[in-house]
């Protein structure tokens, strides 16, 4: 249940930014995923499939790009966290490995909408749906 509330955002979002450039199609969808977040790429791109039935990206190709994890810490350093196993509860504990201390993460655990493709002509998108 937790990738459809993504999707719907995702497909919105997508939906937003084809209306801002005046097209009424979107033929693709670039996604990041983070890895500490989780999700399951094969399911979000069956759910954002799912969702985006009956809308102006319901044949839309969806990209995932993965992200992978990068955690800072205030005693300086910053790295790939050595597991993430620990991030499956929603306030995950990864520890510094050089002092022990609770990692901020800079990056994957993201989930956003990085790009989408649409037509160059936006009158060509009417003349193929007609």
């Amino acid at each position: 249940m937790h990738e459809v509330s993504l999707a719907r955002a995702l497909v919105d979002r997508a939906r937003e930014a084809a209306q801002e450039h005046d097209a009424e199609r979107v033929d693709a969808m670039t996604v990041a995923v983070g890895e500490a977040t989780h999700i399951n790429p094969e399911q979000l791109v069956f759910t954002i499939e799912t969702v985006a039935r009956d809308t102006i990206a319901a044949d839309a190709t969806i990209e995932i790009e993965t992200v992978a994890p990068v955690a800072t810490c205030a005693c300086g350093w910053e790295g790939e966290p050595g597991t993430l196993d620990s991030t499956y509860v929603v306030a995950p504990n990864v520890t510094c490995p050089e002092c022990g201390e609770r990692l901020t993460f800079a990056a994957g655990r993201e989930c956003e909408l990085r790009s989408i493709a649409v037509p160059d002509d936006p009158a060509a998108t009417n003349r193929t749906e007609r």
